[in-house]
């Protein structure tokens, strides 16, 4: 997924939940600047910080591919 479309998704998913950029930060534990880099699409940010801002909002990101089902099942292993 291309990162202005995860920045998109950010955004409205926030916007449905009725939360303000002040309010997502706070309870995703990071700065208010973080939600705002991610949804204008920067690249600025890292995973530690996307990760909890994601799970507020209840977001998933799952890895696609021809060879994700032989990484998952050697995961398991």
């Amino acid at each position: 997924m291309r990162f202005n479309k995860i920045a998109s998704l950010i955004a409205w998913h926030r916007k449905r939940a009725g939360l303000s950029q002040s309010e997502l930060a706070h309870h995703a534990g990071v700065s208010r600047y973080v939600v705002q880099d991610l949804e204008a699409g920067h690249a600025r940010t890292t995973w530690k910080k996307l990760e909890p801002v994601m799970e507020v909002l209840n977001l998933r990101l799952e890895p696609e591919g021809p060879l994700v089902d032989a990484w998952r099942r050697d995961e398991q292993q």
